[in-house]
């Protein structure tokens, strides 16, 4: 006789897999942004994770067409998202096809990236420019804090706009772009009191989270204000001298890359982590451990609870 498991039972093993993918994928794509030396392992690993999600969201939401995410479940994929577009900018996987690589381009991008030799390329290797990756950047913040019920903070402020900086440094060194309106676009995004966007479109978020307050709309324009500033070159010093020397000192790439992965780990460790991380590492919140150990054999962990008698 054909057995099909009950419909309400089959989603929530299909959420239970998807969230522990996705969770298991950002952290192993984060590893990659806090070493140095990355080792083909890692490498590999991540590459690895990021398919298994790319592969298995696609049926998930095949075989449940109307399911609507929790909140929390929402915010890990934007997280996955925006991690692994960030990851790929700094360390391309050779060969990855994932969906996620492919948005549609609003890049102002239209030159070949310079000779690798120069010192900033080093930091960026051919991928989506980092122009592409700020909305999504935005985007997430925007709705981390309209779940919380939080604004925007000073330290996120100096962030955001550290990453405004090193988008239009690197469409200057290595995309070698002169557009006269290139440092404005870079640093045009804030409060807009007539924001033409939808109520619920990601734009609007984004304006809304930039203008959670008053004194949040003087902060982030006094920042911004500050970062662009810094980015005018002194007299009798080339554009491009200049951005390299700040991207090597006061606005520097590895610091840069530093802080955005302490933001997405934060993110991350916010929430709990997902049932399945939970049993893996034997205590489920809100359960004991003989609780969690009836769990995991109810749920297919039977090796494991079996190793810990």
């Amino acid at each position: 006789m054909d057995r099909k498991a009950d419909p309400e039972t089959q989603l929530e093993v299909d959420e239970a897999i998807l969230d522990y993918l996705i969770y298991t994928a950002i952290t192993s794509l984060l590893k990659l942004l806090d070493t140095i030396d990355i080792s083909p392992r890692k490498q590999h690993n991540a590459h690895l994770l990021v398919q298994m999600v790319d592969t298995f969201l696609p049926v998930f939401r095949a075989l449940h067409a109307d399911y609507k995410a929790s909140p929390e479940i929402q915010l890990r994929l934007r997280l996955f998202q925006f991690t692994y577009v960030f990851v790929q900018h700094y360390h391309p996987f050779s060969g990855v096809n994932t969906a996620f690589a492919r948005r549609p381009s609003t890049s102002t991008t239209t030159e070949t990236p310079r000779d690798p030799a120069n010192s900033y390329q080093e930091h960026h290797p051919q991928a989506m420019p980092l122009e592409q990756t700020l909305p999504l950047f935005l985007a997430l913040s925007a709705v981390q804090n309209e779940l919380q019920g939080s604004t925007i903070t000073e330290i996120w402020m100096v962030l955001a706009a550290g990453y405004m900086a090193q988008s239009y440094i690197e469409q200057v060194v290595v995309y070698q772009n002169r557009s006269s309106s290139l440092l404005d676009q870079a640093f045009h995004w804030g409060y807009d009191e007539d924001c033409p966007a939808e109520q619920a479109s990601e734009q609007r978020q984004i304006n809304d989270m930039f203008g959670a307050d008053e004194s949040s709309v003087r902060l982030w324009g006094s920042i911004r204000e500050e970062h662009i500033r810094a980015l005018y070159p002194p007299k009798d010093t080339s554009l491009v001298d200049h951005l390299e020397n700040m991207a090597s000192g006061a606005l520097s790439v590895v610091t840069f890359k530093e802080k955005v992965s302490e933001f997405l780990a934060g993110l991350l460790s916010a929430y709990q982590p997902p049932l399945l991380i939970q049993l893996e590492r034997g205590q489920v919140n809100g359960l004991s451990r003989k609780a969690t150990k009836a769990l995991k054999l109810r749920s297919g962990f039977l090796h494991e609870a079996m190793d810990e008698t």
